[in-house]
């Protein structure tokens, strides 16, 4: 389930619905109607919330980093590795 929310393709995929939501947001505001201060408390929520996200998704992945690692030194310091 995390893997599918914040991994690679789940980044990838948020982050085209974040700009997406953006660039929609920029031609509604721009071209139909001035922004209200509505708008612009809607537009620093989302910009927060992706913000959030973005940091979960680090931190997910530097997690799986140091595993990696660890892993990696415990074969470094193996006289023989069983691949099983």
């Amino acid at each position: 389930m995390w893997h599918a929310i914040f991994g690679a393709r789940g980044q990838i995929v948020v982050g085209a619905g974040f700009l997406a939501a953006t660039l929609a947001q920029t031609v509604y505001w721009l071209v139909i109607t001035p922004p209200t201060v509505k708008a612009i408390f809607i537009v620093s929520m989302e910009a927060l919330a992706f913000a959030a996200y973005a940091i979960i998704a680090t931190g997910l992945g530097y997690r799986a980093t140091e595993r990696v690692e660890a892993e990696v030194a415990d074969v470094a310091h193996a006289d023989t590795v069983d691949v099983g």
